[in-house]
This record gives C-alpha cells, sequence and structure tokens, in this order.
C-alpha cells in the first residue's frame, strides 16, 4: 500500500474525526520530513474519498510552518511527565 491509497483509507475511517485524520497524518510528518511527495499531495487534494475539511487539512499539513504542521509535529512528541501532572492537578481543582 503506498502513501495515497493509505490516506483515502484514512480517510474513509476518520470521516467525521478531526483528531483521528490528524493521528493518521502524523504517521506521514515528523520532525526530521515529510514521507509523501507534492504530487501525491495534489492527488489526494483532488480525490472524492476526502471531505472539504480533509482537502484543507491535508495541504496545510504538509506545508512548511504552518499551524496545522506544528500541531501534527507536537504529536508525534513524547509528553513531559511534569506537563502531565500539571494538567491533573489542574482539573482537580
Amino acid at each position: 500500500m503506498d502513501y495515497t491509497e493509505y490516506l483515502i483509507m484514512a480517510a474513509q475511517h476518520s470521516k467525521y474525526n478531526a483528531g483521528h485524520w490528524f493521528r493518521y497524518l502524523r504517521k506521514l510528518i515528523d520532525k526530521y520530513g515529510i514521507s509523501i511527495t507534492q504530487e501525491q499531495i495534489e492527488a489526494l487534494y483532488c480525490n472524492e474519498a476526502l471531505t472539504p475539511f480533509q482537502r484543507v487539512s491535508l495541504r496545510a499539513a504538509f506545508q512548511e510552518g504552518t499551524g496545522t504542521q506544528q500541531h501534527i509535529i507536537s504529536l508525534n512528541q513524547k509528553v513531559v511527565p511534569s506537563k502531565l501532572a500539571f494538567v491533573r492537578v489542574k482539573n482537580e481543582h
């Protein structure tokens, strides 16, 4: 399965769930680079399997320095235990 087929399957599985869609995109983006070509992105953008949201977020995810790309990269980073403890304490109050 190539990346185009993978993202079409991902689009169908996460049609109404943005968080799920971003987790699929996360597998193709990391802080060291992108695993998909611009031609594959353009082919996906024209595919009817993607919703309008998925098309827009797909394009933004693979453009350098966008907020969407930064969000996806942050999903790839480990959670710092001290930050997790702070959120837990904050939510208990």
